[in-house]
């Protein structure tokens, strides 16, 4: 399998090669670590057989981990290390390259630079896309947030939550209930600093707005992360998916396949690389295989409880020959969708 890197509108983007006989395989959304009102809600226990299974495959030379694999995002972070033990030690005994494009969840691990025993190359760290050549055919890769009105209305503004997810946890980290003494003392130390010290210039208005910022931070912080799982996911995002008529999650691919923001994002792809031949992406949670305009738009799905709206333990295998959207279940794989290639 060949390698390169291709400029496409600013980002090296990684593009590799599959040769005749080689196939990779795709999945996304296992936000491993995520529970929910208490119970675990992601199926690493599927997730780490199945990588057992697919890692014995000779014809297995390339895992796609299309984003949000891991929930960065809400859980704690010892949650998220014990639901990722057996998939990834399952993943490090494969022979195989291992890309990770990063996904809105897991966007604090898109910096990371990583080499295995083995060499340079091994492991790939993808901040957004990912093109793969298979026998001449081009297929471009990525999360699929990037066509979430949601994320291109608020640009940038999403990834603070990542940010409020790395300090909370460093907070979390203190030992007893440190950090909530930490935060009540500089919330003391912002009320002792607003009766004392009068803003009697532009400057040192500044220097208090700049101190009420820093020092009410990690209230704020522990609040949100002890109230988020009610007010976000239960609350929010039902409320938003129910209302917004821009929502991404429960679109059918077919809708996405004609969408705007796809559209947009081929067109520059094509403009630079020629023409994209196939499409894979995650983030809905939904998979579903289907072909427009001669062009193969699949969706890989997701490997957690989806409420019964749509199946899990899904992924999309890559070959020469076909993209195929496949279940997992039982110890067995089962086409779901195909498309030839």
């Amino acid at each position: 399998m060949k390698h390169e890197l291709v400029s496409l509108a600013g980002l090296q983007v990684p593009l590799l090669s599959l040769e005749e006989g080689e196939e990779a395989i795709v999945l996304s959304d296992a936000h491993l670590g995520l529970r929910l009102g208490g119970q675990a809600r992601d199926k690493h226990d599927e997730l780490a057989a199945f990588i057992s299974h697919a890692r014995r495959d000779p014809r297995v030379k390339l895992f796609i981990l299309l984003g949000d694999i891991f929930e960065l995002w809400s859980a704690p972070l010892k949650d998220v290390v014990s639901s990722s033990y057996e998939p990834l030690r399952e993943l490090a005994r494969s022979d195989a390259t291992v890309v990770f494009v990063a996904g809105n969840h897991d966007r604090v691990l898109a910096g990371l630079r990583l080499m295995s025993a083995r060499g340079a190359g091994d492991v790939i760290v993808v901040p957004e896309l990912l093109l793969l050549d298979v026998g001449g055919k081009r297929v471009l890769l990525f999360h699929g947030h990037q066509l979430d009105r949601a994320f291109l209305i608020t640009r940038s503004l999403w990834k603070v939550q990542s940010y409020v997810y790395m300090l909370s946890e460093v907070l979390h980290a203190l030992p007893g209930n440190l950090e909530w003494a930490l935060a009540l003392l500089s919330l003391l130390l912002l009320v002792l600093l607003f009766m004392y010290v009068s803003a009697s210039t532009v400057v040192v208005e500044l220097a208090l707005l700049l101190a009420a910022f820093f020092l009410l931070t990690p209230l704020l912080v522990l609040v949100w992360r002890s109230i988020q799982e009610k007010v976000w996911y239960s609350l929010i995002q039902p409320v938003a998916y129910r209302f917004s008529r821009g929502r991404l999650r429960g679109k059918s691919v077919r809708t996405l396949a004609v969408s705007k923001p796809l559209a947009k994002l081929v067109s520059l792809v094509e403009e630079l690389v020629g023409r994209v031949d196939a499409v894979v992406f995650g983030h809905t949670h939904i998979p579903e295989l289907v072909v427009e305009n001669g062009r193969i738009i699949a969706n890989s799905g997701s490997w957690v409880e989806n409420d019964g709206h749509a199946p899990s333990c899904t992924y999309v295998r890559i070959s020469s020959s076909a993209v195929k959207l496949v279940k997992w279940g039982g110890g067995a794989e089962t086409v779901l969708g195909e498309a030839p290639l």
